[in-house]
């Protein structure tokens, strides 16, 4: 029989060893792998982002803290041109991102504007041709600050408003160029009549009937006037070419085109006006009756001058008379400026012959406070073109003094186009303000259109 003490003694020898051995196993084994911390991911959308809608940016999975730099750039094919912009933003503490959120540490603009990144945009000249239409926009994120995107993803600004999503009806052989746009169906819509400015055409109508038919309304595109130029013909020839003595009953007729259509909500037909369709909107819904609302784009609050003919006569004419109006002074100079490859600013002999002419300014001015229906106007007192921003806030306050429904967006440092949506390569004061009087856009037609 073994002594206890060596029994004792071979057992602690066999602890040794087996300890020994079981970590020499251990060390030859293969280590699990440590857990894989999660890698940064770029999320961009919505697919179908609706007009007004910023974009949503969103990184995730950064260290807190981290500095990234996200990039925005879109293609013009017709320039060859790209645009492009960069803003510097740091993680917050679960490695978020949030362009909806956070303020850049360094770019083109300062707070929160999850709009930034694009109207933002600079031109350079393209390194290389692309295909990739001027809707598509690229973002790419530098997360370890190399200047190499690490992240990358695309997003079509414009899928929402893509020709296919609607119905386009011609108005007919007597209105050249008009057309109604909505979504597809049959049921009664609320609509627009969209009235373009001084370019003539159809291009202003193309740009917002897509825009608001997404929404769900119809847009009856209404060109009134097609000028030709440098040698280009007219778009519609049997339009008028000269802007003169243009008749307000053609949105009269338009609106009873429209009250014979099943397709259309008859109690709730709007006007979109800009400029000097925001003239019409309002000198032809003080005078016609039937408009639920009406939005006037740097608008005018008097009848001005018309051009074309040799005889200065009003812009717009009502029932065979034409309106009273308020003369230009010095137009022929300014363009003589251009000529000479100055800048040339409009306002000035609009400003000139309203200051010299007080008697006609009264005389022609549009008398919006005989327009029932609610009215939104939007101006910039750094209007070049004319001076929206002090027509538009005298278009309010006689409004208001009448107890009439008004909603007012001005700025002093806009300028003239503010018809976009905030989503387009624009100055920071434009394109803020755009963005909010489309979203207060959309707010008074929803308001007074589909309730």
């Amino acid at each position: 029989m073994r002594h206890m003490s060596e029994l004792q003694h071979q057992g602690r020898s066999l602890s040794r060893f087996s300890l020994l051995g079981l970590l020499l196993l251990c060390a030859l084994l293969p280590r699990p792998a440590a857990a894989t911390e999660k890698a940064p991911s770029l999320a961009v959308g919505p697919e179908l982002r609706l007009p007004g809608d910023p974009v949503e940016i969103r990184i995730e999975g950064l260290d807190p803290g981290r500095t990234v730099t996200i990039s925005a750039s879109r293609f013009n094919a017709r320039r060859q041109r790209e645009y492009r912009s960069a803003a510097t933003f740091i993680a917050d503490p679960a490695g978020t991102v949030d362009l909806s959120r956070d303020a850049p540490v360094a770019g083109p603009w300062a707070g929160v504007d999850p709009r930034g990144l694009f109207w933002s945009m600079k031109s350079v000249e393209a390194e290389v041709e692309s295909e990739t239409p001027w809707s598509v926009a690229r973002i790419a994120a530098d997360v370890d600050a190399d200047g190499v995107p690490d992240l990358e993803a695309e997003i079509d600004l414009r899928a929402s408003i893509a020709a296919e999503r609607f119905v386009k009806i011609p108005m007919g052989d007597a209105h050249p160029g008009a057309f109604l746009m909505r979504p597809e169906g049959s049921d009664p819509l609320p609509v627009v009549i969209a009235l373009g400015g001084s370019e003539g055409g159809d291009r202003s109508a193309r740009f917002i009937a897509p825009r608001l038919a997404a929404h769900g309304y119809a847009v009856l595109g209404l060109p009134y006037y097609s000028p030709g130029g440098r040698g280009s013909e007219p778009q519609f020839p049997d339009l008028p070419q000269a802007f003169n003595e243009l008749p307000l009953e053609k949105l009269e007729q338009a609106r009873d085109w429209l009250l014979q259509r099943d397709d259309i909500d008859h109690e709730h037909i709007g006007i979109w006006g800009v400029s000097k369709g925001a003239e019409f909107a309002l000198a032809g819904a003080s005078r016609i009756e039937g408009f639920a609302a009406i939005a006037a784009i740097v608008p005018s609050d008097v009848n001005w001058q018309g051009w074309g003919v040799q005889q200065a006569s009003s812009s717009f004419s009502w029932r065979g008379e034409a309106l009273p109006f308020v003369p230009y002074l010095g137009m022929g100079q300014e363009f003589d400026k251009g000529r000479r490859g100055q800048a040339v600013r409009l306002r000035l002999p609009h400003d000139a012959g309203r200051l010299a002419n007080p008697e006609r300014a009264e005389a022609g001015r549009i008398a919006v406070e005989q327009i029932a229906a609610p009215v939104l106007v939007v101006g910039g007192d750094e209007d070049n073109t004319w001076d929206s921003g002090g027509m538009a806030r005298n278009i309010a306050e006689r409004r208001e003094a009448a107890g009439l429904e008004t909603v007012l967006f001005v700025d002093t440092k806009t300028g003239h186009f503010l018809s976009g949506e905030g989503i387009d390569p624009d100055p920071e004061a434009d394109a803020k303000l755009q963005a909010q009087a489309f979203a207060g856009m959309l707010e008074f037609f929803g308001r007074y259109l589909k309730e």
